[in-house]
């Protein structure tokens, strides 16, 4: 089975999307989105070959 190789920042993307989305439905966008970015970064960083 082939693998397709993401681009690079993908994971980083998901990270701020889910972020923007729990602060939307939290109300509560100055929390959610910094962490959002800090889940994405440690995504980025952890799948790096």
């Amino acid at each position: 089975m082939k693998l397709i190789k993401s681009k690079k920042g993908i994971r980083l993307t998901i990270g701020i999307v889910l972020g923007v989305l729990l602060g939307l439905l939290t109300s509560n966008i100055a929390l959610w989105l910094p962490i959002g970015i800090a889940i994405g970064a440690a995504l980025e960083y952890s799948k790096k070959s």
